[in-house]
């Protein structure tokens, strides 16, 4: 995604800086900017995993709502 030019927000490897690249200013960008700056790991999240028991055979599936810290992010950037 780097190579892109869409990197990951929170990529301490790849992810170059810590802020956003959009264009805007204001407070709506200062906001998403500040937020993607406390992230203290990369913004990504898997709302479900599914898969097959090794031993048992059965279906498993798992899921679990977005983690706040990135849901107050995901609302920041819609605004902008």
């Amino acid at each position: 995604m780097a190579h892109l030019g869409c990197s990951l927000i929170g990529d301490p490897v790849y992810g170059r800086h810590r802020g956003i690249k959009a264009y805007g200013q204001g407070d709506a960008f200062d906001s998403a900017t500040s937020l993607a700056r406390k992230l203290t790991r990369q913004a990504l999240h898997a709302a479900s995993l599914g898969f097959v028991h090794p031993v048992t055979g059965e279906r498993l599936m798992v899921e679990t709502p977005l983690p706040a810290d990135m849901q107050a992010l995901v609302t920041a950037l819609r605004k902008l």
